[in-house]
């Protein structure tokens, strides 16, 4: 009877709790609602830059391979591979005996020639003996004569190959001794001057790359720092089979270690928008058919909750997006723990760590 009697009492006492509306206390140590610790970050407009990287060659403008224009012996290498040659310096020498015979020969018929057309002139018009086309075939022979001769005097000066312009000899291509004929390749010789990196650029960006847009260039294979250089040519056609425009750089002239053929890295700027908000994509969400980001902001009481905005994207280059609409300068976006957001969760913010790691 007597536990009958205490559990009627509890019941009472339940309802009469009830009426009256008074809630029980809650603990003061415990957490209402769903709490998360974040790190933020303070918005400013920055420059964003977008890059582009691409492999290129090294180049001089002046690498050509000279070719004999008559045929002959090759009689003398006058320099060894490797050296510098001035402009104009004789490099190779062909046999020219054959050719000095005959402008010898020539220069005999062409006076020949010449004295019969005068005499048969001067007999035709003081006494009109013959016939004017007797005076007529003896000029031409004396022409023809005349003609071959001076072809065989520009043959006696191609003999001589000279250097078109200062450079290295690279290679000879005859030994002396060997026949070389008109048309064959017998000397490489490579302009040191003025040395070009070129490249081939995606056709996409045919809109953005121009002349005179700055570009960084090193190389694999030496320890010296990134050269700056600016873009000194840009093709104007599109190479079917690759895809790509071409551009040069120029290289600084007080450079002595290029090679030509060497591989050259750049990179070249694509896009700069200065005044802009730019987030990590690692911060901005999928939702739906747009994107978000939670910024920091304040409940009624004051105390710091998360704030989802939508966001419109522009560019992007690695991991850095332009932020077109939905941020605003001077707001804190949440950075570390906004992968754990709802709209309204509050937070606790925490000191970033890499102000700590500045700090130490």
């Amino acid at each position: 009877m007597k536990k009958f009697n205490l559990i009627l009492i509890t019941v009472f006492a339940a309802i009469i709790t009830a009426c009256s509306g008074e809630t029980p206390e809650v603990a003061n140590d415990e957490v209402v609602g769903k709490m998360v610790n974040v790190e933020t970050r303070t918005l400013q407009p920055e420059t964003f830059r977008s890059q582009l990287r691409v492999v290129g060659n090294v180049e001089t403008k002046n690498d050509i391979m000279i070719s004999a224009e008559v045929a002959g012996r090759l009689m003398e290498q006058s320099v060894p591979e490797g050296a510098m040659v001035k402009k104009g310096q004789t490099i190779l020498q062909i046999d020219d005996s054959k050719l000095k015979q005959e402008k010898a020969r020539l220069e005999a018929a062409t006076e020949q020639a010449r004295e019969n057309y005068e005499r048969l002139q001067r007999v035709y018009e003081e006494s009109e003996i013959g016939s004017e086309i007797d005076v007529l075939n003896a000029k031409f022979n004396y022409q023809q004569n005349k003609s071959a001769l001076e072809s065989i005097k520009v043959d006696l000066e191609n003999t001589t190959i000279s250097a078109p312009f200062a450079g290295t000899v690279e290679q000879y291509m005859l030994e002396e001794g060997e026949m070389a004929s008109p048309g064959m390749p017998v000397v490489r010789l490579i302009g040191t001057n003025t040395y070009i990196v070129t490249a081939g650029v995606p056709a996409r960006y045919a809109d953005v790359v121009q002349s005179g847009d700055d570009v960084e260039v090193w190389f694999d294979t030496q320890n010296a720092d990134t050269l700056q250089g600016e873009i000194s040519f840009v093709g104007n056609s599109i190479d079917p089979q690759s895809r790509t425009f071409r551009i040069e750089v120029l290289l600084p002239v007080q450079q002595k270690s290029y090679k030509v053929d060497m591989i050259a890295n750049l990179r070249l700027n694509t896009l700069m928008e200065e005044n802009v908000l730019i987030v990590s994509e690692e911060f901005i969400y999928k939702e739906d058919e747009g994107y978000i980001t939670y910024v920091k902001a304040e409940n009624e009481s004051g105390a710091p909750v998360a704030e989802r905005r939508i966001v419109e994207l522009g560019p992007s280059y690695r991991s850095d997006v332009i932020i077109r609409n939905g941020l605003q300068p001077g707001e804190e976006l949440i950075t570390i723990g906004s992968a754990f957001l709802n709209d309204g969760v509050r937070l606790n913010i925490v000191e970033a760590r890499n102000s700590d790691l500045a700090s130490n």
